[in-house]
């Protein structure tokens, strides 16, 4: 018999299957469900990100100690206070990142409702997935899409656009699917690339009735997190378990939060990462971008020689590039003249940039 799912919601309620019927509450009343047996906790997939790098080695400890440096590049917090699953797949390290103050919530939840996690698996890889099609469910205000055994990510429906898009383009030519398959619970579907095929049902959708036993190779219930199979049935467990919830979901916003920001920070290195090879292709090395493409700026202005707008821009672009958060709206040149309309993070900058300015001439 397949061990029983339970979906841990970000708003730290839950929702389990029970007599063929998908009920929601709170995770003390999931705890029946759970008696004698073992049971997958699904977590939001908001809260964990799923991401490949290669690692070359075999070791299995030396791949543990490489993975967060490999992954440093897509978290926004400090490797060390986060947990980290992995498993090889097709060659590479397929990863599963949470903070490890969340997880261990998660955990503190369930154990104070009497509930003991055979494992911890992010919702979305609990989604039907077969080899040559993506499968994106859409429930609430929330998406979460399948695109590999043990990838995919879960977002808000303002956000699937954008980063369904950006998978598209990761995605070798060789390896993207035939067919997006689309499971509605509710709502109306966003607009997704013109390239996939969709298959959509023609019906509102019950979202856990989809969800399937998922493959347990990124188990969050792993390392110094694994389950001891101990109960606590303590008489203060219920009360205990109303605080943990709470702390869950305070900490779900953060995590979630963080995850997402860092998938945005990692898309937009991307775009920088391709901008700056266009317009410096003889520059392999990007140390600092904006400082690079300022000093190749002002080189270009010397050989064509002084004034105009090239001059103009190049004098403006220095000082810019030293205030973190600076965000050009808009930019005009003509007849002489450089308008050029910006933000910057706080008004002292302003007085700072011009001063600059003025001492440049």
């Amino acid at each position: 018999m397949d061990s029983p799912l339970i979906q841990l919601h970000p708003d730290g309620s839950a929702s389990w299957r029970a007599a063929g019927q998908t009920q929601r509450g709170t995770l003390a009343q999931a705890a029946a469900l759970a008696r004698a047996r073992r049971v997958i906790l699904l977590v939001p997939g908001e809260s964990v990100l799923l991401a490949r790098v290669r690692i070359p080695s075999r070791s299995s400890s030396e791949i543990q100690r490489a993975l967060p440096y490999a992954l440093e590049d897509w978290l926004l917090q400090a490797p060390e206070t986060q947990h980290f699953a992995w498993a090889r797949s097709d060659g590479d390290i397929a990863a599963a990142v949470v903070s490890a103050s969340l997880l261990q919530a998660w955990v503190a939840a369930c154990a104070e409702a009497g509930i003991e996690p055979e494992a911890i698996v992010p919702d979305v890889l609990a989604l039907p997935w077969q080899p040559g099609q993506w499968t994106l469910l859409l429930a609430d205000e929330r998406a979460l899409l399948r695109n590999g055994p043990l990838d995919g990510f879960a977002c808000t429906r303002a956000l699937l656009p954008t980063l369904l898009a950006a998978a598209w383009q990761r995605c070798a030519e060789a390896a993207r699917p035939r067919t997006l398959q689309v499971l509605r619970g509710d709502g109306e579907l966003p607009a997704l690339p013109a390239e996939l095929t969709v298959q959509e049902s023609t019906a509102a959708v019950d979202p856990l009735a989809l969800l399937q036993t998922p493959s347990l190779a990124l188990n969050l219930r792993s390392g110094r997190h694994a389950a001891r199979h101990t109960r606590n049935n303590g008489p203060w467990r219920w009360l205990a378990a109303a605080a943990a919830l709470a702390l869950v979901t305070a900490l779900a916003y953060s995590g979630t939060r963080y995850v997402i920001l860092g998938r945005e920070q990692a898309l937009l290195q991307q775009g920088v990462d391709t901008l700056f090879h266009r317009v410096l292709p003889a520059q392999q090395r990007i140390v600092d971008a904006r400082a690079q493409l300022a000093e190749a700026l002002l080189s270009a202005q010397r050989k064509v020689g002084g004034g105009g707008g090239l001059s103009l821009l190049a004098q403006t672009t220095l000082p810019l590039t030293n205030m973190l958060g600076a965000r050009v709206q808009r930019l005009d040149y003509a007849n002489g003249r450089l308008q050029l309309a910006l933000t910057l993070p706080r008004p002292a900058d302003y007085a700072a940039l011009r001063r600059q300015l003025d001492g440049q001439g």
